[in-house]
């Protein structure tokens, strides 16, 4: 692997203050010791971390070693757009809609920050969905 590990960017918000404090005599190259140490400070503090619940899920402990392994940054904000059939909306005030790649729908700034506001827009339109741009552009390439 050589690539960076992508993880939210609220858990590395959390980790990289966390990895600070629980890594000053610990060696990184031993991730699940790491990890324990992680888990021990936050036990100190509160589980209502994002990160508390995020790192107690098996998936996401191996994904974290591989992040301290590799490098980490943080995944790309979910942009989301409105498709129906082949089209994305274009123009999310106009509601117009074209046959294009849903990088133009990011280039045009139709794209939502939220979901809700997306879905809003669905349902007065009463058609569509609303779809992951991101992921939209990965599935297209």
């Amino acid at each position: 692997m050589n690539e960076k590990v992508k993880l939210p960017k609220t858990i590395i918000n959390v980790l990289d203050n966390e990895i600070k404090q629980a890594t000053m005599c610990l060696n990184v190259a031993q991730p699940f010791t790491t990890i324990a140490a992680i888990l021990n400070e936050m036990n100190k503090k509160t589980f209502d971390s994002d990160l508390f619940w995020w790192i107690n899920l098996p998936a996401n402990q191996w994904k974290l070693i591989d992040a301290l392994r590799y490098g980490y940054e943080a995944e790309p904000e979910p942009r989301w757009g409105i498709k129906a059939g082949k089209c994305y909306m274009i123009d999310s005030c106009l509601w117009i809609f074209a046959n294009v790649t849903p990088e133009v729908v990011i280039d045009c700034e139709a794209d939502f920050d939220e979901k809700y506001e997306a879905d809003k827009v669905v349902n007065k339109l009463g058609f569509g969905e609303v779809v992951d741009l991101n992921k939209e552009v990965e599935a297209y390439d």
